[in-house]
């Protein structure tokens, strides 16, 4: 068996599901089989990212295949890539560089936006109606490309299929649209938000990228100012920044 099919882990969802399923509800006519469909699959992909943070942070792995608690330690670095781990219940197999693998370069990692993902979990259990879980989805949907994920950039590509760009847009789509469902966010809400002009700056350069052009512009104290303080004195001083 493959490697990567050892594993499982859920697929992000479809653009083109989550775009059929805001058209239903704008009709009026809710697809609730769709609904469901979407609502659990999100749910099965943010359930899986954070399975895959915890056997990071802990070593601790879950086995892929009955879900009982593997004995050894999942460990990263090329030293212990070939380190067997075993389920002791059902016999799944594989080694801690299959593992690693398995997961790198999958946009499975939260990132600094675990503290989204353990929010949507606990509102997950709340939501129960048809009205609740497409309120819940979108809720979800909106703070994707408001936050920062992995390596700086929008962490809704974690969930639903597509590039940056793809996936922006199809928010974009879904914010334009007239929705039947009260709460919804608004086209100017998300604009005002996903164009603010700190958090692309932030997107666009690294850390050191800002500390380096607030230093070319003698900022003072930049050593002890957070990003969100320091960008915009960038800004302030050299507008023209933003369109490098």
């Amino acid at each position: 068996m493959p490697a990567t099919e050892k594993f499982h882990w859920a697929k992000r969802v479809s653009r083109r599901d989550i775009q059929h399923l805001y058209e239903s509800d704008a009709r009026g006519m809710l697809d609730e089989e769709l609904l469901d469909q979407v609502h659990y699959a999100i749910h099965a992909r943010v359930c899986d990212m954070l399975e895959v943070r915890t056997t990071i942070q802990t070593g601790r792995v879950t086995c892929r295949n009955c879900g009982a608690p593997v004995q050894q330690p999942f460990s990263l670095g090329p030293r212990n890539r070939d380190n067997i781990l075993q389920c002791g219940q059902c016999g799944w197999k594989v080694t801690c560089g299959e593992y690693y693998s398995s997961y790198s370069g999958g946009s499975m990692l939260p990132g600094s936006a675990y503290d989204l993902f353990e929010d949507y979990m606990a509102r997950f259990t709340k939501a129960k109606t048809s009205q609740e879980k497409m309120l819940l989805v979108d809720w979800l949907i909106h703070q994707f490309h408001v936050m920062q994920g992995v390596a700086r950039m929008p962490v809704g590509v974690n969930v639903i299929q597509g590039s940056t760009d793809q996936v922006r847009e199809l928010i974009e789509s879904l914010a334009g649209s007239p929705g039947s469902t009260p709460g919804l966010s608004s086209l100017e809400q998300w604009r005002t938000v996903y164009y603010d002009p700190v958090r692309l700056f932030k997107q666009s350069h690294s850390h050191s990228q800002v500390q380096q052009i607030a230093a070319q512009l003698g900022i003072k104290g930049r050593s002890q100012m957070t990003e969100d303080e320091l960008i915009p004195e960038i800004l302030r001083l050299a507008p023209e920044s933003m369109r490098k």
